[in-house]
């Protein structure tokens, strides 16, 4: 995408007064109960910029709570901000087109209940009056000082001096009267300047004429920036990627009777079954109408009417069914090839099929290719596939226009298990169109990108307030998460050969955040086959561990190199790894340091500042604190000695906000000490892995 979406942010929309800033990913879910604002978040942003026009409807749309007494007029309340991030290609083309202007890399763009919309750059406007008058300042002052080179001079060079005097009082008294030098009549001024400004060149004043020349041209730069603003807008708008919104209750009906379809996208065009099948005709470039009309027998009216039927009639009757045929025929084989390549599953064959006013679509499959069977009656997942594929393929023209994908609620009918195949699916197709979903099943919630979700929950004044760096101590709002962590760890007891047991949440967090960024850039990281278990603590590791070693997996195990985890190590040796004392590796043994846990590979300075952004406590570590403890127990006698109070579950908020952080930052910010000591660490697993199968 040229255009790349970073972050959002709702307000002023039903019960959302002020989401925050929500950071995106390449796939990002938003998990939470019922009525707690999922939903509206998804359509605030769809409206942004959607692929079907769908304007804010204020009246149905701001808080009700507040119409009556607040809302006056649209301009006034901004509903959905995006930031995006302007891609190298597209900065590289608008440098060439809009030269000796200074682009912007970033832009956030504001949309208001009445459609307007406002843009903020990430660069500062400088004002160019001040500039102005700076340069006129120092060109007088410079005149002022101008020396004759010769005795004889000083007549000449004297009325020089008065003439730069009274030549820039007056122009300075145009720029006072000039309300702004931000359009086409400051640019002017500006040359005029310039070009009166040649006419005080001598030999004696040339340099303090050439520099205040140069100091002109920068100030004419920056206001012809300015006019090229509305030139930076008109691309930014139209590079903007459209948004789709797609739910469940979209899905395709087999049988379309063409009149009722036609009076209901009269009646009801928003309507979402009516949406979705009117993608279909569209992907047909038939209209139902035409469709309808080019089924019509106009032999068949005539001798209904008792008129003579003609061949001439007769003729046209077939051309016209012929036409649909050939239309109908060609779609087909268009979308089935379309959607085999893009389902992947198993190849399928639609048929478009048209009978008066009848429409039917049916769908055989490899396995049976002789055998149509009406769309409805496959499984509720393929429907769903199907008519989310139908309408993404129209409404971003064919796959052409960059588009941003918002699932609401998808897959609901689907088996846990094709669940969770349609999370792999999610990641391939965020390869080109960034997805972002809503859902409360733990099948569809990606236990290895754990940091991607977004809880939402409902607060007691009934508005939505969305997590970011931490997780919201409702139940039914977490209880998906947890469950997905867990089946995430149960399904590496069958799927993954090669495990790496971690002792809790925070060292799974950071050491999948480290990986990602390692391999990006070019340090050695896990390998893929190598899968990441948290244990719920040092107590839990052993029970994890047998588990997987009664299925004859055996598991690296890292444990952190403090008392817990060498108490820990000497029981799994005793008895679970008996002679297989490779396979438990010690943190101490790659730091080099007797006490020390995974933040110590993170270090301080990181450690401290998302402790203070997670957490709200702020932490400052002093001599008699840096001892030979690890990181966590220096933290901790801080905290006591300045009166600060941090809860049980700090440690895994702090590498949330990290991870987080991480994922939304360029690669190269993460200081590269950090990736070394990754580095070391997951060379170290490797060589464990590498021991235990010779």
């Amino acid at each position: 995408m040229r255009l790349i979406a970073k972050r959002f942010r709702v307000l002023n929309y039903r019960n959302i007064e002020d989401s925050g800033w929500i950071p995106l990913e390449k796939v990002t879910a938003f998990v939470g109960r019922n009525e707690s604002g999922k939903t509206a978040l998804l359509k605030a942003l769809h409206k942004f910029n959607p692929a079907v026009e769908e304007p804010y409807h204020a009246q149905r749309e701001f808080p009700r709570d507040r119409f009556t007494a607040e809302f006056r007029n649209g301009n006034d309340w901004p509903v959905c901000q995006v930031e995006f991030d302007i891609s190298e290609k597209l900065l590289q083309e608008l440098k060439e087109k809009i030269k000796g202007v200074v682009i912007p890399s970033k832009v956030i763009l504001t949309r208001y209940y009445d459609g307007s919309l406002t843009h903020e750059y990430d660069i500062a406007k400088p004002d160019i009056v001040s500039k102005l008058v700076e340069a006129l300042d120092v060109f007088s002052k410079g005149g002022r000082r101008l020396v004759a080179p010769t005795t004889d001079q000083e007549e000449a060079v004297q009325k020089l001096r008065s003439e730069i005097a009274n030549w820039t009082d007056k122009m300075n008294d145009v720029v006072a009267k000039s309300k702004t030098l931000k359009s086409g009549g400051g640019v002017r001024l500006l040359d005029r300047i310039r070009r009166e400004s040649n006419e005080y060149a001598t030999p004696t004043s040339a340099d303090l004429v050439e520099s205040f020349q140069a100091s002109i041209e920068e100030v004419r730069n920056i206001a012809k920036a300015v006019l090229f603003e509305k030139q930076l807008q008109k691309v930014i708008e139209r590079e903007l990627p459209v948004f789709i919104y797609f739910e469940n209750y979209g899905t395709l009906d087999s049988a379309v009777y063409l009149p009722r379809f036609l009076n209901h996208l009269k009646t009801g065009p928003e309507d979402r079954n009516v949406r979705t099948v009117n993608a279909m005709f569209k992907h047909v470039q038939l209209t139902a109408k035409e469709i309808s009309e080019l089924g019509s027998e106009e032999a068949a009216e005539a001798k209904a009417a008792g008129e003579r039927v003609t061949n001439d009639m007769i003729q046209r009757d077939q051309e016209r069914k012929e036409l649909r045929s050939v239309k109908l025929n060609s779609a087909s084989n268009d979308i089935s090839n379309k959607f085999s390549r893009w389902f992947g599953q198993r190849r399928h064959k639609i048929t478009y099929q048209a009978d008066g006013p009848h429409f039917r679509i049916w769908v055989s499959d490899d396995r049976r290719p002789d055998v149509d069977i009406e769309l409805e009656s496959r499984s509720k997942g393929f429907q769903w596939f199907f008519s989310f594929y139908l309408v993404f393929l129209v409404e971003s023209d064919e796959g052409h226009k960059d588009a941003i994908l918002l699932l609401d609620e998808p897959g609901l009918h689907l088996h846990p298990t094709a669940q969770q195949e349609l999370i792999s699916f999610f990641e391939s197709l965020a390869d080109h169109n960034p997805l972002i979903y809503t859902t409360h099943s733990p099948f569809l919630i990606d236990g290895e990108h754990i940091h991607r979700v977004r809880p939402v929950t409902e607060v007691e004044s009934g508005h939505s307030r969305i997590s970011i760096d931490s997780w919201p101590k409702d139940r039914e709002t977490i209880f998906p998460l947890q469950a997905a962590a867990g089946y995430a760890m149960v399904r590496g007891l069958f799927q993954h050969r090669k495990n790496l047991l971690v002792e809790g949440m925070a060292d799974y967090l950071y050491l999948h955040a480290l990986n990602l960024h390692c391999r990006e850039l070019g340090h050695e990281g896990l390998p893929e086959d190598i899968y990441i278990t948290p244990c719920g603590g040092t107590k839990l590791v052993g029970y994890i561990a047998s588990l997987f070693l009664g299925q004859q997996v055996c598991p690296v195990v890292l444990l952190d190199g403090d008392d817990a985890g060498r108490a820990r190590r000497d029981a799994l040796m005793k008895e679970l790894y008996a002679g297989n004392e490779s396979a438990v590796l010690m943190l101490s043994d790659v730091i080099g340091r007797k006490e020390c846990e995974i933040e110590d590979i993170i270090g301080e300075t990181v450690i401290l500042s998302a402790l203070k952004d997670s957490v709200g406590k702020e932490i400052t570590l002093d001599q008699s604190d840096c001892s030979n403890s690890s990181l966590v127990t220096q933290i901790r006698n801080a905290a006591n000695r300045q009166g600060v109070e941090l809860t049980d579950g700090w440690k895994p908020k702090v590498a949330r906000h990290i991870a987080i952080s991480w994922s939304s930052s360029p690669t190269e910010s993460i200081p590269a000490d950090i990736l070394e000591r990754g580095e070391a660490l997951f060379k170290a697993v490797v060589e464990r892995f590498d021991k235990l199968e010779n």
